[in-house]
Formats: structure tokens, sequence, C-alpha cells
């Protein structure tokens, strides 16, 4: 998979891919991030990439022609199969887009700043506009960090164990059980008997039991039990 991300501060996005399983990732060629700063295609003396916003208020607004340069310099060189634009007016993302997102060759994220983007840019070339949550960040960057991250670990060979990921919350639609490590009893506090008594099928019952219990408890709108 590549993944190529079009930001005015490309900084923001150096240390989550140095790190951890993203670095590893990149390193083993399971993926490849390219971060491309929007400010390399304005022809503007000082490298200005925002203005005021038509019709007044406040905030500026990045401009849509070094964006489009960009994304066309981009095309000439693959098909992508999908141009995500970071927003919070997007829809929100959830498992289910991760997991289609992951089965992609190519991706183009643009990340926000400011105000956000000229809508001739959304109208003429994004196909998926993305939330993580109902909140605003200062710019796509982080929401776009996110997203990759979502999105890396679930390509065939990042994870080391790979059905780790398949028991991730919400990849049923559940919470992901409760989990413990040694040792057996921490200041008072034991770990559940089943977990140490190797009965596998009790086991798994167990942890879809506690599953659904801590869904309806803190996501009951994950489930459909009418």
């Amino acid at each position: 998979m590549r993944i190529d991300i079009l930001t005015v501060l490309p900084s923001l996005l150096e240390s989550p891919f140095a790190d951890s399983i993203l670095k590893r990732a990149i390193e083993k060629g399971h993926v490849e991030v390219h971060v491309h700063n929007i400010r390399d295609y304005s022809e503007s003396k000082h490298k200005q990439v925002d203005d005021y916003q038509y019709g007044g208020g406040a905030g500026m607004v990045l401009m849509a022609e070094p964006i489009a340069k960009c994304i066309d310099k981009l095309q000439t060189e693959r098909k992508y199969d999908e141009i995500i634009y970071m927003t919070p007016d997007g829809k929100t993302l959830d498992q289910r887009d991760v997991n289609g997102f992951s089965l992609l060759k190519n991706l183009l994220i643009i990340c926000g700043h400011y105000k956000g983007i000229d809508q001739r840019i959304r109208d003429e070339y994004v196909t998926r506009e993305i939330s993580i949550g109902d909140y605003v960040l200062s710019g796509g960057e982080l929401a776009a960090a996110v997203l990759c991250d979502a999105i890396i670990r679930l390509i065939p060979g990042v994870l080391s164990d790979e059905t780790s990921a398949l028991t991730d919350s919400f990849q049923d639609d559940l919470l992901a059980p409760p989990v413990y490590t040694r040792p057996e009893e921490w200041r008072g506090r034991r770990v559940p008997d089943i977990l140490l008594g190797g009965n596998h099928r009790d086991i798994e019952n167990w942890r879809m039991d506690e599953a659904l219990r801590r869904t309806r408890e803190r996501r009951p709108d994950l489930l459909d039990e009418n």
C-alpha cells in the first residue's frame, strides 16, 4: 500500500511514523507513506497557500490551486483508490471504513487547516470525507495520523500476531473484553479463575459474555437487540 498525505505542516507528521508498529511497517516495505508540503506548490513569492474567505468571517481558507497542483502531479504517477479529506463534517470513522481502506492500494489524504480548504477542491477531487470524532482540531494532520495508524496495523504482515487485529474492539461490533497479565494477584485483585483454568472453550465463552456486557454498558448503540 502507498499513502500520500498533503499538508501545510509536514513536521506534525514526522513523529507518528517514526516509532513502533508504523515505523516497522514502513521499514519492512508493507506500506509507503509520503508527506507532501502544499507550500511547495504555491506560485506566491512567500509560498502563501491561504487567503480570506469570500463573504467575510473569521479564519483563513486553504486555496484551491496549490492543492490541485499537488494532486494533479501525483495523479500523473498513479491512480488513487480514494482521495480522502479529513474534516469535522465528514463521516465519523469506524472499523468498517478502516477495514475497507486497508484492502486498497493507493490512498491520498488531504489535511485541512485553519477554516478548511476551498470547497471546489472537495467537489473536484475528494471521494471520501472522514471525521475522527465530533470535535475540532487545529488541523487535519493528527486526524490523518489516526487514520493511517488504524489502516496500517491491518495490513498483512504488519502485526507479529495477525489474529490480534481480528479481536480488537469494533471488529465484530462489540467492545473488547477485559485482558490481564502477570501476576495472578495484584493489590488484592485477582485474575478471573476461568482464565487460569486452560479450558479454551470456556475462556472464549467468558470473553464473549464480557464483550457483550461491556458493550451494553458502554456502547449500547453498537447492539441491535430490537
